[in-house]
């Protein structure tokens, strides 16, 4: 059919799937050894470090492990970008207990992001740090969970309550004493809440 335009109905078939999957996030799923990945997460451009965090999220959705990507997204998590540095976070979160040790090269990322401006960016830093499985720095992150326990925002709070699990079954393993120290936590956690439900009720 039209052979002078070298068109066939598997052709225009072919040409119209690709115009589809260029207009939606379809070819992010495509290939888990994508060597375009690398180059991406150092680019200088933040559009193109978004491309391949998204690449990267949807081969984990995927079932696929992409943790050997793992150094070079933590760089990008001190991203001016609020889009790469969500994109990094939601990466960090699901590996960070798997790879402790390059975490651990972040985290004074992490600390001062839990004074950021958005309570999102405190939220992701204080979740990542309570994932990140060495006794080294669990004092750091029991700091930080108290600190964010005081927090204006009720999400940022919400995170370090369920922070709290982590924290206490990690200086368990390390000094069975600091289950007084976790405890006391948890409890100014939920006279917290309490008062503000009632406050609420009120």
């Amino acid at each position: 059919m039209f052979p002078q335009f070298g068109a066939t109905a598997e052709t225009l078939s072919k040409a119209s799937t690709m115009v589809f999957r260029i207009e939606t996030d379809a070819h992010l799923y495509d290939d888990p050894d994508d060597v375009s990945i690398a180059p991406l997460l150092d680019s200088k451009f933040d559009s193109e470090k978004c491309e391949a965090l998204k690449r990267l999220l949807a081969l984990i959705a995927q079932g696929f492990d992409v943790s050997n990507y793992f150094p070079q997204v933590v760089k990008n998590v001190a991203s001016q970008s609020l889009e790469v540095k969500k994109l990094a976070y939601l990466y960090l979160l699901h590996y960070a207990e798997k790879r402790p040790n390059e975490a651990l090269l972040s985290i004074n990322c992490f600390q001062k992001d839990l004074g950021d401006p958005n309570p999102l960016v405190r939220a992701w830093a204080l979740r990542t740090m309570a994932g990140i499985r060495l006794h080294v720095i669990a004092p750091l992150v029991l700091v930080a969970v108290g600190k964010c326990a005081r927090d204006p925002s009720v999400y940022v709070r919400k995170c370090a309550a369920s922070a709290l699990p982590k924290v206490h079954d990690l200086r368990l393993e390390e000094h069975t004493s600091a289950i007084e120290e976790v405890h006391l936590i948890d409890l100014f956690l939920h006279g917290y809440f309490c008062f503000h439900v009632i406050n609420h009720l009120l």
